[in-house]
């Protein structure tokens, strides 16, 4: 299998978790925020440039395509290897629901 059709399965695959809670999406978005304190804690939650990228922005399918790499080794950052592998699908899904809900400037987007 290519490491592209993996990535798209795995994306497929979060992608239906979160369609399959459609109906519970702000409580998906209110789960992610509630994870969202240890992406914020390295990842600005302004969107300001800095020296860790921002995470801002992203759509759901980019935000879990990004952390399905890192969970599965394909991107080499220790720190987010850590960091994806300590999640779960529905975590992931949460955390994608939520910053996947704010604006790419991270202004006014109601992160605390």
């Amino acid at each position: 299998m290519t490491r592209t059709s993996y990535l798209a399965m795995a994306t497929s695959a979060l992608t239906m978790a979160i369609a399959a809670m459609g109906e519970d999406l702000e409580e998906l978005k209110a789960y992610g925020r509630h994870l969202a304190g240890e992406c914020t804690s390295c990842h600005r939650p302004d969107g300001a440039p800095s020296a860790i990228p921002s995470i801002l922005g992203k759509t759901q399918d980019e935000f879990t395509a990004l952390l399905t790499a890192y969970r599965d080794g394909r991107k080499t950052n220790q720190v987010m290897i850590s960091v994806a592998k300590s999640l779960d699908d529905e975590q992931m899904a949460a955390l994608a629901a939520y910053f996947g809900s704010l604006p790419a400037e991270g202004r006014d987007s109601g992160l605390k």
